[in-house]
C-alpha cells in the first residue's frame, strides 16, 4: 500500500468519524431500501454466518442479525471508531445480541479463510483505494458457494445528489481530490463491478441498478446535508468565501429542475451486484 493510499485512509478515518451522527440520522434511512434489497440478492437464511464490511453505524448488520435468527452471526467492520460505537450502541438499544462489531481494514481483513457464508458491503466500496484486495478478502472469508452482494453508486450523471454538488464544484476549479483518493464512480461504468468480482474469483457474476429519490425541503435543506458530509465540507475548507458563494449559486441553479410542489426530489441510481465463490 503506498504513503498516499495510507494518508488518504487516515484522513477518511476522522472525516467519517466527524460525519457519523449525520449519517446515522440522515443518511441511514436514505440507504434502507439498497440494504434491503442486498439482502435478498445475497439469499441471507436463519443460522448463516455474515459479514458486513464498511458497516458504519450498523447497517445493514443490525436488519441482517435478525434475519439470521439467534443460531447465526453477524460481524460488521468499518475504518472509523466512532461509526462502530453507534453501532453498537444500537445493537444495544435495539436487543440485538448475535451481532459483533470490528475496527477493520475491509483490504487487510483478519478472518480466516472460509469463515462466512454470505458477504455484503453497502457503498463502501468506492471509497477503498485498494477495492481489488478488498474484492479478494471477501473471497477469501467465503465459504464454497459463499455470495457476496454489494451496492456502488452508478455513474456520476445518474448520481444526481452527488453529481450536482461535484460538477460545480469542477466548474469553479474547487474539486480536488486527496492524494490516493480513488474515483468515487469508477464501478459505475458498464461492466466494471462485474470484471472486478471476476478478477477477484467469484463466478455467476450479475448486476442490476436501482433508484432511489431523495427528498429535501427545498435547496437550502439540500445544500446544509451535503455540506456536513465528508466531500464538500473538505472541498468548500479549501476555498475562499467568494468561491463558496457561487458553488452554493451554482448548485441551487441545477436543483430546480428537481423541485415538486415545493419539495424536491432527486433520484440516485445505484449499481448492485452478486458474486458467488
Amino acid at each position: 500500500m503506498s504513503s498516499k493510499a495510507e494518508s488518504y485512509k487516515k484522513n477518511e478515518r476522522e472525516m467519517w468519524d466527524q460525519f457519523s451522527r449525520r449519517y446515522t440520522d440522515v443518511v441511514l434511512p436514505e440507504f434502507r431500501q439498497f440494504g434491503r434489497r442486498l439482502i435478498e440478492l445475497a439469499a441471507i437464511r436463519s443460522g448463516m454466518w455474515v459479514l458486513d464490511v464498511a458497516t458504519g453505524p450498523g447497517e445493514p448488520a443490525l436488519t441482517i442479525a435478525r434475519r439470521v435468527g439467534p443460531r447465526g452471526l453477524v460481524v460488521g467492520v468499518d475504518f472509523s471508531p466512532t461509526m462502530l460505537r453507534r453501532a453498537r450502541a444500537r445493537a444495544r438499544a435495539i436487543g440485538v445480541r448475535n451481532a459483533q462489531f470490528h475496527e477493520m481494514d475491509a483490504e487487510r481483513l483478519t478472518f480466516a479463510d472460509l469463515t462466512f457464508d454470505r458477504v455484503v458491503c453497502r457503498f463502501g466500496l468506492m471509497i477503498m483505494p485498494n477495492a481489488e484486495r478488498a474484492l479478494a478478502e471477501m473471497h477469501r472469508v467465503l465459504v464454497p458457494g459463499g455470495r457476496v452482494a454489494l451496492a456502488v453508486w452508478s455513474a456520476q450523471s445518474k448520481v444526481n445528489t452527488l453529481g450536482i454538488v461535484r460538477r460545480s464544484l469542477e466548474r469553479h476549479d474547487a474539486f480536488h481530490p486527496p492524494p490516493g483518493a480513488p474515483d468515487f464512480f469508477r464501478f459505475g461504468k458498464a461492466g466494471a463491478m462485474e470484471r472486478a468480482l471476476r478478477a477477484a474469483g467469484f463466478r455467476h457474476v450479475r448486476s442490476e441498478c436501482m433508484t432511489a429519490e431523495w427528498v429535501f425541503n427545498g435547496p437550502e435543506e439540500f445544500w446544509d446535508s451535503m455540506k456536513r458530509g465528508p466531500s464538500l465540507r473538505r472541498a468548500l475548507a479549501t476555498v475562499s468565501p467568494a468561491v463558496r458563494r457561487a458553488v452554493k449559486a451554482d448548485v441551487f441553479r441545477s436543483l430546480a429542475k428537481y423541485e415538486r410542489n415545493g419539495r424536491l426530489r432527486i433520484p440516485n441510481e445505484a449499481v448492485l451486484a452478486l458474486g458467488i465463490k
